[in-house]
């Protein structure tokens, strides 16, 4: 069934609409607008059976049609009560033009393989065929079609051992990126395992929440997890939901990946994730998405964009831009911190690495995370995160920063290392806790100030504490690289100290070759006491020398035009 909670919500304030004689079944059904063609725009956009039911009642007269009826207000289209990617200053109409659709979705599906048929099917045979079958490609030979996963998730994993990973995913992940109505969900899991539903694309999220509580549960078996998330991937290779469901299914697919995989993989899902969304619809308010109330679209749609923004910002690869009529942020829950994670990402995409900004940007930006509190250890990963990633983009444009932007990007360096620890001691792997240590210690020792070598120590040993806690042959070649960065800087150091050193060693003048004497100097048999030259400024020598024209006084020595080629 179509969610009341969208569908109620206008893309755009409501104008003196054209109305049609009649609308087709689907609109009618779905109550969306409908412009009376065969088929019309709506049921081709959105790939509707487009079919009209003759009524037998009469047509009523034009006064008592509802054009005599006034517009009613509009007052859930409130942009003052969300926040929208806008400065203060701006209205929200002037946010970044990826959050506004520029065209209709239903004129580009006019231009696809697939109007014709359409329109034929709608003309010659309405209501009969579903969707027009239109050769994309030669196909896969009969009997040679991809088939799903063979066994059913009930088998992978009992109810009990399911209620105690969804139990973990709710009290981690789902802190940060909430989009999953709890309840409704438990509720599909005790009726999935009862028998009381059969086997349906849910199970892509239901497999996929499990793999990620199997992932940041202690104990949990290695054989467990490896077959709950091969489960999870077949069915992602091999379903086509076309709905909320799949893409949640790949959100949770790049939240794993984070954790487990190398950067490509993570960022291949996050943006088949995006590209996912436009396939569905799902970003638009008058999305036709059918299917139960698990997910929050609203919020599973701007988690997408962040999630996105976030891997390839990390891995250095563009983003994804869609089309969305979901301008303001859903508004915060009790119980999560997701809208903490929208603030982040708000402050990442005014940011934008293809838009200019300025050192004053930065530094601004960095000053205003540093003042944000959350009481999520997730959360706080992230401040670090961005915060570094902030002062690295700082360093690259070879600009003296202020004292009080480095004691801040320190500060909020030195809270992600913490919130690692922590993660760390509770065995799970947030996927910034070798991230944010690893990038901390090394931006210390770009500083490479006091104040800031002063932390190293912390650092290095907590990226020693994650290593011990979650072994890996990654983790042990990213000590052993820091380990080489730290002694290289202390044999520069070492280096430095020794020239400082020469330079206060006293030289005896036998070694020193004489250089003259200077005009107006008279000799003195002082000069020479205990082998050094020893001045005596009060004698008769220096009460009457010219020290203006001492020192404006060309030294033949330092010239080097007297030096023959």
């Amino acid at each position: 069934m179509d969610d009341p909670q969208f569908d109620a919500e206008p893309s755009e304030p409501r104008s003196i609409r054209q109305r049609v004689r009649s609308a087709c079944k689907p609109c009618k059904d779905r109550k969306k607008r409908c412009n009376g063609e065969n088929p019309c725009d709506t049921c081709i956009g959105y790939e509707y059976d487009c079919h009209y039911v003759v009524s037998s009642r009469k047509r009523r007269k034009k006064h008592d049609s509802a054009a005599g009826l006034p517009d009613v207000p509009d007052h859930n289209h409130n942009h003052s009560g969300g926040s929208a990617f806008a400065t203060p200053a701006e209205p929200e109409k002037q946010s970044h033009s990826e959050l506004t659709p520029t065209h209709d979705w239903g004129s580009r599906e006019k231009n696809s393989g697939t109007a014709f048929a359409k329109i034929l099917m709608g003309r010659l045979d309405p209501g009969q065929v579903d969707r027009p079958a239109v050769p994309w490609n030669l196909g896969v030979p009969v009997g040679q079609e991809p088939q799903g996963p063979k066994q059913d998730i009930t088998r992978i994993v009992t109810l009990d051992q399911m209620r105690a990973l969804v139990d973990v995913y709710f009290d981690t992940v789902h802190q940060v990126f909430g989009f999953i109505n709890i309840q409704p969900f438990k509720d599909t899991v005790v009726h999935r395992w009862s028998g009381l539903s059969a086997p349906d694309s849910r199970d892509m999220v239901l497999s996929g929440v499990a793999a990620l509580g199997s992932l940041f549960t202690a104990g949990c078996p290695s054989a467990l997890r490896e077959s709950i998330a091969n489960f999870s991937k077949g069915l992602l290779e091999t379903t086509n939901a076309r709905s909320s469901l799949e893409v949640a299914a790949w959100v949770l697919r790049t939240l794993y990946l984070r954790v487990t995989s190398q950067p490509y993989a993570a960022w291949i899902a996050s943006c088949t994730t995006m590209h996912t969304i436009q396939a569905t619809g799902i970003g638009q308010k008058s999305d036709s998405d059918v299917d139960d109330d698990i997910i929050d679209k609203g919020r599973l749609v701007w988690v997408s964009r962040a999630s996105n923004c976030f891997v390839s910002r990390e891995y250095g690869r563009p983003t994804v831009e869609i089309e969305t009529s979901l301008v303001s942020i859903p508004t915060s829950r009790p119980g999560d911190f997701t809208h903490d994670l929208f603030y982040m990402y708000q402050l990442s995409e005014r940011l934008h690495p293809d838009k200019s900004y300025t050192v004053a940007d930065d530094e601004a930006v960095i000053a205003e995370l540093a003042s944000f509190k959350s009481d999520s250890d997730g959360v706080i990963l992230f401040k670090g995160y961005l915060g570094l990633n902030l002062y690295r983009r700082l360093q690259s444009q070879s600009v003296t920063v202020s004292s009080e932007t480095v004691k801040s990007a320190i500060s909020l360096g030195k809270d992600g290392v913490d919130a690692a620890l922590r993660f760390a001691q509770r065995r799970q792997p947030w996927w910034h806790v070798a991230n944010v240590t690893f990038q901390f210690v090394c931006m210390l020792l770009v500083i490479d100030t006091n104040t800031s070598l002063q932390h190293l120590g912390s650092a290095m040993n907590a990226l020693q504490t994650v290593a011990e806690y979650f072994p890996s042959r990654s983790l042990t070649e990213t000590l052993g690289f820091l380990r080489t960065l730290v002694k290289l800087t202390c044999d520069r150091k070492r280096t430095e100290l020794d020239f400082l050193e020469q330079s206060l060693q006293d030289k005896s003048a036998t070694n020193l070759e004489p250089v003259g004497s200077v005009i107006g100097v008279g000799q003195n048999d002082k000069r020479l006491s205990c082998g050094t030259f020893t001045p005596d400024l009060n004698s008769g020598d220096f009460l009457n020398f010219d020290w203006d024209a001492f020192f404006k006084a060309d030294i033949p020595v330092l010239d080097y035009s007297v030096i023959d080629p």
